[in-house]
């Protein structure tokens, strides 16, 4: 797949793909406004139960989701919706539930227990099922959970200032970075609104797609590789601003993308095919990761190509429109004294003449008298 010397008209269509963004972005604002963001233990505290599986109920080959299924009927099947299950070190039985007080999770614990036991538990000398294995409990509280999200939020707005800041270092040429790191933000602006806006829309839908912890390490990484495509874009438009000199700066930024679209196209579907492949088959306890990742990906993926790039074309159009009003306006200032001034010399230069041409008459007349 290769654009290069090819007649594609990206830059043209600037305003279609600012339209596109927009679409995309006030529909996630709308569903994070009315919907709300679907927390997290991590985030609006709760508790979360640890219960070992038996030997003969363990999953086999990696197969996860058969005992996730079976696990979830159960719970359902006594009214407990809703609730996050993992599978971690292949033998431990990770529940998440919404309950913030001990008294709050003393009673789902035994509701819990009544539903597993049945399922899980490891049948005692009589045949009968004795009850599941509890191996630990632990709680986060709401104060914890709201640092957490305060912390999470400073880390971000961190990240992404440090990241501009170095734009604007990286591409300070010819007073250019301010610029350059201004297209950089809005482009990882971008990605943060639609990632967090879609996970709002999605959540709403599904609520095991929750904002937790490793939603935060995937919204960071998903900024770092918007950022890094972006930076690839603009290396080639400063190569060519340097090489090309009096071309169109629209037909360079419009170039310079079609020659770094295949690397940018290439390595985004690189990313995404694995990112399938771990979604289905790596287990729930990663789903949120996975999904935030593809998300972002391909979100950054489009802001890098049809965002960041078009910013710097809209900035140089508006650029050129200050310049050509400031030079019709010294014009303009030029062509007006002149227009007003030349009358009055016309009329003054005649009078003036006359008056130098008495004078001497009358001087000489003095001296032949």
């Amino acid at each position: 797949m290769d654009f290069r010397n090819r007649h594609i008209d990206l830059v043209g269509k600037q305003y279609l793909w600012f339209g596109i963004s927009a679409v995309v972005i006030l529909i996630g604002l709308f569903s994070w406004g009315f919907f709300g963001l679907n927390e997290g233990v991590d985030f609006k505290g709760g508790g979360q139960l640890k219960y070992l599986i038996p030997t003969a109920q363990r999953p086999k080959n990696g197969n996860d989701i058969e005992v996730l299924d079976k696990a979830r009927k159960a719970l359902e099947s006594t009214g407990l919706e809703g609730l996050r299950l993992q599978i971690t070190g292949g033998d431990t039985l990770l529940i998440s539930t919404d309950a913030n007080t001990t008294q709050g999770l003393d009673q789902q614990q035994k509701l819990i227990d009544q539903s597993l036991t049945p399922q899980f538990s490891v049948p005692g000398k009589d045949g009968k099922p004795g009850e599941v294995k509890l191996l630990g409990r632990d709680m986060v509280g709401p104060v914890v959970g709201k640092e957490l999200r305060s912390n999470a939020i400073k880390g971000v707005l961190l990240g992404i200032l440090l990241i501009a800041a170095w734009v604007f270092m990286r591409y300070n040429f010819g007073g250019n970075g301010f610029r350059y790191a201004t297209a950089g933000l809005l482009s990882l602006i971008h990605d943060i609104f639609v990632l967090v806006g879609l996970f709002a829309l999605i959540g709403h839908f599904y609520p095991s797609v929750e904002i937790d912890g490793s939603f935060i390490a995937a919204l960071l990484t998903v900024v770092g590789y918007s950022l890094n495509d972006s930076v690839v874009i603009f290396d080639r438009i400063r190569e060519n601003l340097r090489e090309r000199r009096h071309d169109p700066f629209k037909k360079i930024v419009n170039d310079s993308l079609l020659e770094t679209m295949s690397r940018s196209i290439n390595t985004g579907l690189t990313v995404i095919i694995m990112l399938v492949v771990m979604y289905f088959y790596g287990g729930e306890s990663i789903h949120n990761f996975i999904l935030a990742m593809l998300i972002g990906i391909g979100t950054g993926l489009y802001s890098s190509i049809f965002n960041a790039s078009m910013v710097l074309t809209v900035w140089h159009d508006w650029d050129e429109r200050k310049l050509a009003r400031a030079a019709a306006g010294r014009a303009s200032s030029r062509e007006i004294p002149a227009s007003s001034t030349l009358p009055t010399t016309a009329t003054k230069t005649p009078s003036s003449e006359r008056s130098v041409n008495k004078a001497p008459s009358k001087s000489r007349n003095r001296k032949r008298f």
